[in-house]
């Protein structure tokens, strides 16, 4: 949906899960010297400022990334792995009063081998992906210089289509490079993307059932029914192609479903098709401990 822009939810706890999963994912895929091609269906801007006023309106960065931030400093090392990725990812963004959106994770944890394809349709917001994505010096400089994004060679393999990403996932796929993955993260703002995402990953999955895909969603009180079905959908799709696929579900819930003054997004969740090895427990265990030191309900 047009409307939509990202920055007002950066560094959100759905961030936090996202990232999560989408840097254990690229790690996974970097144990291997053969290279891969990703592909992130609805991008943004790539980078948010945590002093955008659009964010401090919502104050959800506040209660998302920074609080989180602030939390842990301190305790890198007796973090869960997993997590101890995360925030050593986002450290220097975040010192810098920054947010590195996918993108931005995606165009600094790709090698030089590795191809990253990036959609987006919205006209302000991929202007911005365009400059953020090549403002090279400017991100490794903010992130302290410290991410695998090393020269200009590495960036000349990141293609940003100014498109829809339903459409752009299925004409590029299968790519050349048979290894790789997907990340799938619409609004949800309409009932149809709950639709286009299922029929989306079930085709996709038939051409390129090798690929792994990572779908966010979200935790809302008026699309229960919607989400369930779009899961369902995938999950028997998949399962009738290939009985043995490994299906990764993880949530992490904000606030509690009975509370007080609960946001419209209290809580979200990654699926994942074709999950890394060990992702679910390594991932669980993070998110435990966000949970317990955010003070989330599980």
């Amino acid at each position: 949906m047009l409307s939509y822009q990202h920055a007002f939810h950066s560094g959100n706890h759905a961030d936090i899960l996202k990232h999560i999963v989408l840097i254990y994912t690229l790690n996974h895929l970097n144990k291997k010297e053969k290279p891969y091609t990703f592909f992130d269906t609805h991008a943004g801007s790539g980078l948010y400022d945590l002093n955008d006023e659009r964010l401090l309106k919502t104050n959800e960065a506040e209660e998302g990334i920074k609080k989180l931030f602030l939390l842990c400093k301190n305790n890198f090392n007796n973090l869960p792995q997993a997590l101890n990725d995360y925030l050593c990812f986002v450290n220097s963004y975040v010192e810098n009063n920054l947010y590195p959106g996918s993108p931005e994770i995606e165009k600094n944890l790709i090698r030089k081998n590795d191809v990253l394809v990036l959609s987006e349709l919205h006209p302000q917001e991929i202007e911005n992906l365009k400059k953020n994505m090549n403002s090279l010096k400017n991100n490794m400089d903010s992130a302290g210089g410290k991410n695998s994004c090393m020269n200009e060679q590495n960036c000349k393999n990141v293609n940003i289509h100014k498109r829809n990403g339903w459409e752009m996932i299925q004409a590029l796929t299968p790519p050349k490079t048979v290894r790789g993955g997907v990340l799938i993260d619409p609004s949800y703002e309409e009932a149809a993307d709950y639709v286009d995402a299922a029929e989306t990953i079930c085709r996709l999955y038939k051409k390129w059932n090798s690929g792994i895909i990572l779908l966010w969603y979200p935790l809302l009180t008026h699309r229960k029914a919607e989400c369930r079905e779009m899961l369902n959908k995938i999950t028997n799709c998949c399962r009738t192609q290939n009985q043995n696929v490994e299906i990764s579900n993880l949530i992490l819930t904000a606030y509690p479903e009975g509370s007080e003054n609960k946001p419209r997004l209290y809580g979200s969740g990654m699926f994942i098709v074709n999950s890394p090895y060990l992702l679910q427990e390594k991932v669980e265990e993070a998110l435990k401990y966000v949970s317990n030191v955010m003070g989330f309900c599980e």
